[in-house]
């Protein structure tokens, strides 16, 4: 809508006017004189419009009276006029309301509501930079009262005082230069907080450009600049972390080209992120890798599948490392790829490693292969899972069947026993050993030595067994032979020293027959005398007899001995068998001027063997201490003692003061003697018994003369009466 100027608009009064007061002279038509009211009011406003009201109506009137003429007025003549000037006035009143000046107040009106119903703080300033308009908005956040026709105060007392002398030398540049005003910063808002503001001001100008005064919108950005902070902040961080992450970081767009390096990546490869750079990933991929690596890429973009591949890339220094690539695709809303983003994680020491345990895997399963025994391992539980290849070929298994060993391999006659005792070492974790028949691939059986370890975590828990099993077929077989090639030889020894155990037989009975003989003189004595002694000669006899019968029982123990005839054992105290063997070598003893040292136990339990052999294995010993003495002075000792032994086990030692063995080793073999009109059977025969009662018997140099016989027998186990049934 255009605006006139003042002398416009009463210029265009002024000639309407004179223009509609001509037509009704010559026409003699005064309605015409309200033209000019219905074309001046609307568009000159109301000033002009009552002016063409007073010089229409002064027009009419003198159309219709004679001005000058003193004449009365006639009644239709003023009725004529009162009716022309009330329709002008009606005409006037109904078009103020089109009017340019209640149109600019309506539209400065609706402005102001326009302004105030703005989601900002909008003003208006004169020229000088003096506020003439502030909208609600501002007071309801800065909570000063001001008065509608009052609307000038100092902005800056809410501004922030950190920005206060920035923003208005900036305003009153703006003022001085007539440039658009434009400024971020701080205003205080009514509980005192201060908030973040971008104003915006603009300069008006009238017709000749000069600024008739400036309109502006602050609107509030805190919430925007406390977000955009915190994107600042948090892209920093994602920066951070990107350059951060033990690992390099590639993104490329969509379609696969290249967007983004992080700093690792760019120092692996050497290039300079200030510089324009094309990615040179491909050239840095090892030539035997990159068909691979580029085969994967391609098929991965194609069908938008994330990926992961390991290749060698060249480091900056020219060294090929190998190298973890892990790339996924980000999507957006409609699901179309926009980026690729990879991982590369240097793998080098990791991908040596891994392969120096393949190399050590392959050479311990060849070293495994290789050892000439059958090898398997199990699960904690007990479960076979691994056959080696020697037991494989030998069983003729494949390796998955593994599982299958117990029940195709083994003996039916042994698995009882086998399953027992690998239950039990299972549940124990003790070490297993057992013999029993593997079949071969032919069908046929043989027997295995089976042996197997459990190996433990760092927590003590059985991980896995590790068995190996021995092919003793042949070796049974072959100690089964020499066996009884032994016992072919052994009897054929025995046989062939008929004549040596013969002599032994007269050794080993000389002294009862010595006895006997020595009583037999004595009964006679004490019979000769005047009168005879009855009772001597009784006591004689009787020694005579028993003597006799001890002869008769070495002669049948020994003979026993040689057919192999086991011994007649019955429980035994060893204290009264040594009471027994001194009572019968009294004489000899007493000859010889031996002392006798006893030193017997007492409660000693009772062992299982038999008394006679016994006896023997005691004269044997006590005799041979008692010759070992014969070329000292003095009187000589001979030390008989017994005590408990290792475990449940009972010992008698036997210790002259001689001049010890010289051969300790051989004392105990036949025919072996260190006397000049010995036979060497008596230590023999002596061991012989001794073992055959499941004893044992050694000799050692005692300190700081002499030998000791040591003699162990186990002690009898009385058997365990059962219980009668209820």
């Amino acid at each position: 809508m255009n605006v006139l100027s003042s002398i416009e608009r009463y210029g265009m009064v002024a000639a309407l006017g004179l223009g509609a007061g001509l037509i009704a002279f010559l026409t003699d038509e005064t309605s015409c004189l309200l033209a000019p009211i219905v074309l001046v009011w609307p568009r000159a406003g109301r000033g002009p419009g009552l002016l063409s009201v007073g010089l229409a109506a002064a027009t009419f009137a003198v159309l219709t009276f004679q001005v000058g003429v003193l004449a009365p007025i006639a009644d239709s003549d003023a009725l004529r006029f009162a009716t022309f000037l009330a329709t002008a006035a009606l005409i006037g009143w109904a078009l103020a309301g089109l009017s340019p000046d209640s149109v600019g107040r309506r539209q400065e009106h609706e402005a102001r509501l326009i302004v105030d119903s703005m989601p900002g703080l909008g003003w208006s300033a004169d020229p000088q930079g003096n506020f003439r308009y502030l909208n609600s908005s501002i007071f309801e956040y800065t909570g000063i009262k001001c008065e509608a026709d009052q609307p000038a105060f100092a902005g800056a007392i809410v501004l922030h005082p950190d920005e206060e002398d920035r923003v208005v030398e900036h305003w009153r540049e703006c003022l001085s230069t007539g440039q658009p005003y434009e400024s971020e910063h701080r205003l205080r808002r009514g509980d005192g907080e201060y908030r973040w503001f971008r104003a915006v001001a603009r300069p008006s100008r009238d017709a000749q450009g000069r600024i008739t005064g400036w309109y502006g919108l602050t609107l509030d950005i805190d919430d925007q600049r406390k977000a955009e902070e915190a994107l600042r902040k948090s892209q920093s961080e994602l920066a951070l972390i990107l350059e951060s992450i033990p690992g390099m970081i590639a993104v490329a767009d969509g379609d696969g080209r290249h967007a983004y390096a992080n700093r690792r990546l760019l120092d692996y490869l050497d290039l300079n992120p200030s510089k324009s750079i094309v990615y040179p990933w491909i050239e840095a991929v090892h030539p035997d890798d990159r068909e691979a690596v580029l085969k994967v890429r391609r098929y991965s973009i194609k069908g938008g599948e994330p990926f992961e591949v390991v290749y060698r890339r060249r480091r900056r220094d020219g060294a090929y490392r190998w190298i973890r690539a892990r790339v996924e695709p980000a999507r957006d809303e409609s699901g179309k790829i926009i980026r690729w983003y990879s991982l590369l994680v240097d793998v080098h020491e990791e991908k040596l490693a891994e392969q120096a345990v393949r190399e050590s895997e392959e050479r311990l399963r060849r070293l495994i292969d290789t050892i000439p025994a059958l090898v398997w391992c199990a699960t904690g539980a007990g479960d076979a899972f691994y056959l080696n290849k020697r037991l494989l070929d030998y069983s003729g298994l494949a390796p998955d069947e593994a599982s299958q060993a117990r029940t195709r391999l083994i003996h039916p006659d042994d698995v009882p026993s086998l399953v027992d005792t690998w239950a039990d070492c299972v549940g124990t974790g003790q070490s297993f050993r057992i013999i029993y028949r593997l079949r071969r691939a032919d069908g046929a059986y043989r027997w295995h030595e089976g042996r197997a370890e459990p190996w433990r975590d760092e927590t003590g828990a059985i991980a896995y067994w590790v068995g190996v099993n021995v092919d003793i077929d042949d070796r049974l077989r072959a100690e089964q032979a020499l066996r009884t090639t032994q016992a072919r030889f052994q009897r054929a020894s025995q046989l062939a020293g008929l004549a040596e155990v013969s002599a032994s037989i007269a050794h080993e009975v000389n002294q009862p027959l010595a006895a006997v003989v020595t009583n037999s003189h004595a009964c006679q004595r004490w019979l000769s005398t005047d009168p005879p002694n009855l009772q001597r000669a009784r006591l004689a006899a009787d020694r005579i007899i028993r003597d006799a019968n001890a002869a008769a029982e070495v002669v049948s123990r020994v003979r026993a001995l040689f057919r192999q005839t086991g011994p007649t054992k019955a429980p035994m105290d060893l204290n009264e068998v040594i009471a027994e063997v001194l009572d019968l070598l009294v004489d000899d003893i007493s000859a010889r001027n031996v002392v006798i040292e006893r030193s017997l136990g007492n409660g000693l339990p009772r062992v299982l063997a038999d008394r006679v052999q016994f006896q023997q294995v005691l004269v044997n010993l006590i005799r041979n201490g008692m010759e070992a003495m014969d070329g000292l002075d003095g009187p000589k000792r001979l030390a008989i003692r017994s005590r408990l032994g290792e475990g449940d086990s009972v010992a008698v030692e036997v210790r002259d003061y001689g001049s010890g063995v010289a051969d300790p080793e051989n004392i105990f073999e036949p025919f072996f003697t260190s006397k000049t009109h010995g036979m060497g059977m008596g230590l023999a025969i002596s061991r012989s018994i001794v073992e055959a009662h499941d004893g044992r018997i050694r000799v050692a140099q005692a300190h700081p003369t002499g030998t000791v016989f040591t003699v162990i027998l186990p002690v009898h186990a009385a058997p365990t009466p059962a219980k009668a049934d209820a």
